[in-house]
């Protein structure tokens, strides 16, 4: 009795001291500038918050690039409209993805910020960054004046392979000159160059634009026979020339073209070089599409990342709204030429009328195949075999069975390119030789939704 008295007494006890710790507990006080966003007159603020939730134990990280970005879009919420205008019209970026590229390129390279404060609860995390302008400001102006140098210095290097006649270097050069002034494009970047007075960035994008209208691509043929399947034979030759300032022309060598379909489709070397001569070969394996005109476009690929390239959106999109030199050649194409050789069996005879070998030459004729009459000038041999069976009787009806076999030869090659076979396609019919043909019938559909696409798939792969 003692003893139950003494265990009920000590969980009182213990059910006492957890109310008192639960009475005394309260949550962390919010401070000041978690309650109102603080206005430090020569400081930018940043804050972020995170929650912290359960799925989300990255929430330390998350608040302080939540601070970052509220920092960044403090420093660059003053853009001048004039500048505004020319990159949104020159790049085709919005108003809003140029502030947003422009924030999140402040933000990289942020430094001297301080730590201020954090604070938390059960639910949230917050904290607080601050960065003297002053700071920023004198910072910046090192940079700048460290990123204008470098820009300038790239950009007569330019200058003296583009009066060397050395196009490709010249245009490696100013691109590169875009690349130390990416994070300062909101500014006028006005600088003196060899005794004048000029606005860097419109500068290098003008000399850029004048350089690649001296350039020309001509194909050696503008128009080219080509086969479906088939290789573009020998490909074909692109000549680069480059017009000086006293309009004498010069070989463009080293020059990076892009190639690709503007209408077709096959498969080529997507990208060459013009040689010493400012030739460059195009070499197509094979033509895939179907299509009686294909066009192929080659193009000057100002895409190709120069030397140290760490180019923003904004430099990839000015880059991408030059006018660019191209040129096109036109395949007339024809489709594959093919030699047949097929037999049609029904229940042990030959058929005359063979209704399977006039479905096919058809479909593959509205596909673009041509059929000749001497193996010698066929590019493929196609044999297949089809005979039927008799099978049993079922309530009257009567059942036959066929079994085909069908190959492709590439003939260029002397391969075997494609080989398939069906067998126990049934006929149900009235008697024994209609359903032989009923069999032939359906042997031809099977043959339509599998076999046939599967070989078109194979010979023009």
């Amino acid at each position: 009795m003692k003893s139950e008295f003494k265990l009920k007494k000590s969980v009182a006890l213990l059910a006492l001291i957890f109310l008192s710790a639960g009475l005394l507990y309260s949550a962390p006080k919010k401070p000041g500038w978690v309650k109102k966003r603080p206005n430090i007159k020569g400081y930018y603020i940043g804050i972020g918050i995170a929650e912290k939730a359960k799925e989300n134990k990255d929430y330390l990280r998350q608040a302080k690039n939540n601070a970052l970005n509220e920092l960044a879009s403090e420093i660059t919420i003053n853009i001048s409209s004039k500048i505004m205008d020319k990159i949104t019209i020159q790049s085709g970026l919005s108003e809003s993805e140029f502030r947003s590229e422009i924030q999140s390129t402040t933000k990289s390279s942020l430094e001297n910020f301080e730590h201020v404060d954090t604070w938390e609860n059960k639910t949230e995390y917050w904290v607080y960054y601050r960065l003297s302008k002053s700071k920023y400001e004198e910072g910046k102006r090192l940079k700048l004046e460290k990123a204008m140098n470098l820009s300038k210095d790239l950009f007569s290097k330019a200058k003296r392979e583009e009066t060397g006649n050395n196009p490709s270097s010249a245009l490696n050069y100013y691109k590169q000159a875009f690349n130390p002034i990416r994070n300062y494009m909101t500014e006028a970047l006005k600088t003196d160059f060899e005794g004048s007075e000029i606005f860097l960035s419109n500068e290098i994008y003008t000399s850029l634009q004048s350089l690649i209208g001296r350039i020309e691509i001509k194909p050696e043929r503008s128009t080219l026979p080509a086969k479906v399947g088939r290789p573009l034979k020998e490909g074909y030759l692109i000549h680069a020339i480059y017009t000086d300032d006293n309009g004498a022309e010069h070989d463009a060598f080293n020059l990076p073209l892009k190639l690709s379909f503007l209408r077709g489709s096959g498969d080529m070397v997507e990208q060459v070089y013009t040689d010493a001569r400012g030739v460059a070969k195009v070499t197509v394996s094979k033509i895939t599409s179907t299509d009686k005109i294909q066009i192929i476009k080659s193009v000057l690929d100002l895409m190709i990342p120069a030397e140290n390239d760490t180019s923003s959106r904004i430099i990839i999109k000015l880059l991408s709204s030059l006018s660019i030199p191209s040129a096109n050649v036109i395949l007339n194409v024809s489709g594959m030429t093919v030699f047949l050789e097929s037999s049609e069996v029904n229940l042990g005879k030959p058929l005359e009328i063979k209704s399977i070998t006039a479905k096919f030459k058809n479909w593959l004729t509205g596909r673009g195949f041509t059929f000749v009459d001497e193996m010698g000038e066929a590019d493929l041999a196609i044999r297949f075999t089809v005979e039927t069976r008799e099978g049993n009787t079922i309530y009257g009806q009567f059942v036959a069975y066929a079994d085909m076999e069908f190959s492709a030869i590439d003939l260029s090659s002397g391969e075997e390119s494609y080989s398939n076979a069906l067998t126990n396609v049934k006929g149900i019919q009235l008697d024994f030789e209609k359903a032989g043909l009923k069999a032939l019938d359906n042997t031809f559909e099977k043959m339509s939704e599998r076999i046939l696409p599967e070989f078109i798939a194979t010979v023009q792969r």
